[in-house]
């Protein structure tokens, strides 16, 4: 083995007597740089894409949410609820009501969703740290206020109060009257509520959610002590799955109990289908590219036909001549692959660095491709080339040579 390895690494750096096999052998060994650092750079920047949205979106959910399957309320008992917080890992809990309402401020209206949680809800997923205008503020004795998502205040070109003013109106159908097509306002229930704090979580949210108190949503909703969802903090270093199991044991089988990542299930799929498509669209690039090396052995093998009986006259038997060729284009394929992940990961420093590739013109949270390098790609990528590129050293070796070592003259 060491004897093919240095013969074929000799080959590798050595002059060639046709300039055509350096040419194609150059092109051989760029498509496997060119192929590998786009795999290594796109897989990065969809790590870095998906770790973005996950950071964002746990900051704003709930460790574990309770749903029901059936129905949009539910009724728990105080008892339930007391077992639930005796779970132990359970750090904290608060019953939700959530829907969908009509905000007005002054003279501009806007289609959201209210939510209405605990006084304390902040506990949750520290969103006060999340308040960028005002402060966290739900409910001071008997006043009622709410925290409007970004979006939702440039959609209203509302104002923080200090002041508990209740300038802000909220309009949700009436669940308990006719339509009166004559007055359709006596179909609505209006409430009006102080727009205390603005906050940015850096997700979908921010342009559709107003946290109320859960009393004012109650009221507002014509509820007594329904709720859409129970969401539940699980202290850190306590087992989230440890805790589901143990809810659902004390919930039974009519909820649904969902950790951060299964309540934005959906959207972490669509991601990983479109990373899938994109490593199998340069998969297949690369499987052509490989061509290239298929044509650059071919050659090779005919121009070393004097090695090839050199060998045959030492004593060397058709495996290792076979050997030598087949790990000159593993060679190739390997040092194009080592060199294209290089160009990745410095590309990869660049872009985290300075920021060369921006998302366009918008207003963005984050305005650049954000980068996450992990080995499992880098692993991943090598088995993949090699995978490719052992076929396509396999082939011409196999079914080009043969012919030239059977006719071989010192054979």
């Amino acid at each position: 083995m060491k004897a093919a390895f240095f013969i074929a690494f000799r080959y590798l750096f050595a002059k060639k007597s046709h300039s055509i096999i350096h040419v194609i052998s150059l092109i051989s060994l760029l498509s496997v740089v060119v192929c590998t650092g786009a795999l290594f750079i796109i897989l990065s920047i969809f790590n870095g894409l998906q770790n973005y949205v996950s950071h964002n979106f746990n900051t704003f959910h709930a460790d574990i949410e309770i749903t029901p399957k059936k129905g949009k309320t539910f009724v728990l008992s105080d008892k339930v609820l007391q077992n639930i917080h005796d779970i132990e890992g359970v750090d904290y809990v608060s019953e939700v009501l959530t829907d969908v309402a009509v905000f007005a401020y002054k003279d501009r209206q806007f289609i959201g969703k209210i939510k209405g949680v605990a006084p304390d809800y902040y506990r949750l997923k520290r969103l006060d740290t999340m308040v960028y205008a005002g402060s966290f503020l739900l409910a001071s004795g008997p006043m009622h206020a709410a925290i409007l998502g970004s979006g939702v205040a440039s959609r209203l070109n509302c104002a923080v109060s200090s002041m508990f003013n209740n300038s802000l109106s909220v309009y949700y159908p009436n669940r308990h009257k006719k339509t009166n097509l004559a007055n359709p306002t006596q179909n609505i229930n209006i409430r009006r509520i102080t727009p205390y704090g603005f906050f940015v979580s850096g997700t979908e949210y921010d342009a559709s959610y107003v946290f109320v108190p859960i009393a004012f949503a109650r009221d507002l909703m014509q509820y007594t002590n329904q709720i859409t969802s129970l969401e539940i903090a699980v202290d850190p270093k306590a087992s989230v799955k440890a805790s589901i199991g143990k809810i659902k044991e004390v919930l039974g089988p009519d909820f649904y109990v969902k950790d951060a990542y299964q309540q934005e299930e959906d959207l972490y799929k669509v991601m990983q289908a479109e990373k899938t498509a994109i490593y199998l669209i340069l998969t297949f690039i690369l499987l052509v590219a490989s061509f290239n090396i298929i044509g650059m052995i071919a050659i090779l093998v005919l121009d070393k036909q004097k090695d090839i009986n050199v060998l045959y006259s030492l004593g060397a038997p058709n495996a290792f001549v076979k050997r030598v060729f087949m790990l000159e284009g593993m060679m190739i394929t390997f040092t194009g692959a080592i060199i294209g992940l290089m160009i990745g990961g410095i590309f990869c420093w660049l872009q985290t660095t300075f920021h060369l590739i921006h998302f366009g013109d918008g207003s963005y949270m984050l305005n650049y491709y954000p980068v996450k390098i992990y080995v499992r790609d880098i692993v991943f990528i090598l088995l993949t080339v090699m995978i490719i590129s052992f076929p396509a050293t396999y082939i011409p070796v196999v079914k080009i040579s043969e012919r030239i070592f059977k006719h071989s003259s010192l054979r």
